[in-house]
């Protein structure tokens, strides 16, 4: 356990002391500032144009599209912690170092892993009260969602990496985040799709049907939030969204699978730090 935590507060000291993830709070900040500020001024001149008012909460489109800000900003902030806090260490011969004293592998993975989620949290939870702070621009609402979304953002972007940690132990830290983001935002997300349609019965062959449904369970099920639903809903003036196509958020199958991953992912770190010779 004193490895573990030494590990941790070793590696929190320098990824505050690298200035990749400061960049990237300063751009997530500004960025969200930015989209809040034009979507005001975007609202104003509709609402000039109809004064009838808008056929949906605009506060709700805010929502969404700031959503997809944040979790923008909290991806980048994943890569950046999985491409350098493992990375380094063992490029630069720290982990040598490390080693010599009473730490194991497996409080030094531990370490590291606790250190990201640490990172993650501090800096997209800084982001997500600047959100709900913006919001108030809107005249505030759908608060809820916004925190089931910085929630689902925390745990896609943990995710993330994992796997980054986990490559950068084999291969060049910039190769591991390509690896990883052709997988996770690449291939994850076409294979999300394709289920999308199967789900709404858009894919009426059985063989593809099924081989779609077997693919989808070999990658990461990105959890969402009660945004869309609620967009569709706001744009549909309140009827039901089951009219059209189905959009629902993360269910406790989902959230089962991601836990699952996160136990794998964090499995392969370890052994990925437990062969690596250093």
């Amino acid at each position: 356990m004193n490895g573990t935590l030494a590990v941790t507060r070793y590696t929190l000291v320098e990824l505050s002391r690298r200035r990749v993830l400061l960049v990237f709070f300063i751009l997530g900040f500004l960025g969200i500032a930015g989209v809040a500020v034009g979507l005001k001024i975007l609202a104003y001149f509709f609402n000039q144009a109809e004064p009838s008012g808008p056929s949906f909460p605009v506060e709700l489109e805010f929502a969404v599209i700031i959503s997809g800000v944040l979790a923008d900003f909290g991806l980048l902030v994943a890569y950046g912690i999985g491409m350098t806090a493992i990375y380094h260490d063992l490029e630069s011969g720290a982990a040598v170092s490390i080693f010599a004293k009473p730490v194991s592998r497996l409080a030094f993975a531990t370490g590291k892993v606790l250190a990201g989620i640490v990172g993650l949290v501090v800096i997209v939870g800084l982001l997500a009260v600047e959100t709900r702070l913006v919001i108030l621009l809107f005249g505030g609402g759908y608060a809820d969602v916004i925190t089931e979304q910085v929630l689902a953002v925390v745990a896609n972007t943990l995710i993330v990496m994992l796997i980054v940690l986990a490559l950068t132990t084999w291969m060049n830290n910039i190769v591991a985040a390509v690896v990883a983001f052709v997988y996770y935002n690449v291939l994850t997300g076409v294979v999300q799709q394709l289920h999308n349609f199967v789900a709404n019965n858009l894919i009426q062959n059985d063989v593809a049907r099924a081989v779609i449904n077997v693919v989808y369970w070999l990658f990461p099920h990105p959890l969402t939030s009660n945004i869309p639903e609620a967009l569709v809903r706001g744009q549909a003036g309140g009827r039901s969204a089951s009219t059209t196509i189905t959009i629902t958020a993360s269910g406790p199958g989902d959230v089962a699978w991601w836990a699952f991953l996160v136990l794998v992912f964090s499995a392969l770190l370890y052994y990925s730090v437990r062969r690596r010779q250093v």
